[in-house]
């Protein structure tokens, strides 16, 4: 695991929610061959943990309030990305556990992704490339500098950062670097690939994982 980088993410949300709530959160990307993305974030099972149950309401409704109204942590993250448009946001489930899905259109899947990772204190520079049927993504991390707590909104989308998943809307997978390949149009990244962000981390290099696909 990228244990520097999820310190820097559990510190960064302990400071921002100040709460005690418990979830099960996904981040679906899918990507388009103009190198435009819809980033989906699932979270289910939301619960507070705290045991006093005036604190533990009062906090729950918290949460599901703005998430009716589109305001909460997820989608003012999301929205601080600079969607096209407005974060569409979905309460599946209203009653304790709550389950809330927020979404949200990208131009341009290299600017999102170098974004999210210079909020989360590391030097990032990420490009999309399309040669004619051919489409590659790639990022790449400089740990070369020290990595600076970033308490922003987009620091709320941090807290399952190994779970993102790429997801192809045209096209098969052609090569990847860093990346698990599930069935050929969609990807994760490794455990491999984890630990050794965790290396470049500790010896202060960089590394990179990329996605290359055939849209035809």
């Amino acid at each position: 695991m990228l244990k520097r980088l999820n310190v820097l993410i559990v510190a960064t949300l302990t400071a921002l929610t100040a709460g005690c709530l418990q979830k099960e959160t996904t981040h679906t990307l899918y990507l388009a061959p103009d190198g435009s993305v819809s980033w989906v974030v699932s979270e289910s099972n939301v619960r507070s943990n705290e045991t006093d149950g005036a604190r533990r309401l009062a906090e729950e409704q918290e949460y599901i309030g703005e998430a009716i109204l589109g305001a909460h942590g997820t989608a003012r993250g999301l929205a601080a990305l600079g969607p096209l448009g407005a974060v569409r946001t979905a309460v599946l489930r209203s009653e304790r556990p709550f389950h809330v899905v927020a979404s949200a259109e990208f131009a341009a899947t290299d600017q999102v992704l170098e974004r999210v990772f210079t909020e989360m204190g590391i030097e990032t520079s990420a490009s999309f490339v399309r040669r004619g049927d051919e489409a590659t993504l790639r990022v790449r991390l400089d740990f070369s500098h020290p990595l600076e707590e970033h308490e922003t909104a987009v620091s709320k989308l941090m807290d399952s950062f190994e779970r993102f998943r790429l997801v192809l809307t045209e096209g098969r997978i052609a090569e990847t670097s860093g990346l698990d390949v599930t069935d050929g149009t969609s990807a994760t990244l490794s455990d491999e690939w984890l630990e050794r962000a965790e290396r470049a981390s500790e010896a202060k290099s960089s590394i990179e994982f990329s996605l290359s696909w055939r849209v035809r």
